[in-house]
C-alpha cells in the first residue's frame, strides 16, 4: 500500500573551466580527449537503479511493519514500530549517501567516448529518479497514516532530507536540466511528494 504527495529542494550547480594555450610545433600536436565532471549517463543510470533496488528492499520493511499495525495502534506497538521505523529510515540514509559518493567519485569518460557511452536518454535517468523519490515519499506517507508524522524523528527527516539532496546534486552535472525533468513528470502524474519530505524542493 502506497501513498504519494508533494514537493522537492534542490540547488543549481555551475561549472566554470580554465584553459590554457601553450605553443607546440604543429608536427608534434595531438588532439588530447577533454575531461568530463561527471559519470557517463549510462554509468549514473546504472547506479540509481542498484540505488532502487535496494531502496524498494528497505521500504518494503517499513511498509510491512505500518501494514501490520492494529486499528487504534496501540501506545506498545507505536512505540516499537516507531523505533523500528527510524532505524529503517537511517538505514536508508546510509545507502542513499553511499551512492551519492559512488557518483561523485566515478572516473568521468573521454569526450571521444561519450557518444558510445550515451545510449540512453536523459529522460531515462528522470524517470528513475522520479521513481526513486515517489517509492520513498509513499512510504513516508504510509507512516504517517498509520502513526503520525510525530513518528518521524526531526533528525530522521533531516538526515534523509540532506541525503536525496546531495543525489540530486551529484546527479545534475550528467543531466543539466535534471531537476526540471522530474519537476515536469510529477507535475504530469499529478503526483506530489510527502509533507515528510517538504524540506526538498525541485
Amino acid at each position: 500500500m502506497k501513498f504519494f504527495s508533494s514537493s522537492v529542494i534542490v540547488f543549481g550547480l555551475l561549472g566554470s573551466f580554465f584553459t590554457s594555450a601553450v605553443v607546440i610545433p604543429v608536427e608534434k600536436r595531438e588532439l588530447a580527449p577533454i575531461q568530463k565532471r561527471a559519470p557517463d549517463l549510462g554509468t549514473a543510470i546504472g547506479f540509481v537503479k542498484d540505488l532502487f533496488d535496494e531502496v524498494q528492499a528497505v521500504t518494503g520493511k517499513i511498509n510491512a511493519t505500518t501494514a501490520g499495525l492494529s486499528d487504534p495502534v496501540t501506545v506498545i506497538e507505536s512505540t516499537a514500530a516507531t523505533l523500528e521505523i527510524n532505524a529503517l529510515l537511517q538505514q536508508l540514509t546510509a545507502i542513499i549517501t553511499g551512492t551519492t559518493t559512488k557518483i561523485s567519485t566515478a572516473a568521468p569518460l573521454a569526450t571521444r567516448d561519450v557518444i558510445v557511452a550515451r545510449q540512453a536518454a536523459p529522460t531515462d535517468l528522470a524517470n528513475l529518479v522520479t521513481l526513486l523519490l515517489l517509492e520513498i515519499s509513499g512510504t513516508l506517507n504510509a507512516v504517517i497514516t498509520a502513526l503520525g508524522l510525530k513518528a518521524l524523528l526531526a533528525g530522521t527527516l533531516s538526515g534523509l532530507v540532506a541525503a536525496l539532496s546531495g543525489l540530486l546534486l551529484a546527479l545534475v552535472p550528467v543531466v543539466d536540466n535534471l531537476l526540471e525533468l522530474v519537476r515536469r513528470l510529477l507535475d504530469g502524474l499529478l503526483i506530489g511528494l510527502s509533507a515528510a519530505l517538504a524540506g526538498l524542493i525541485i
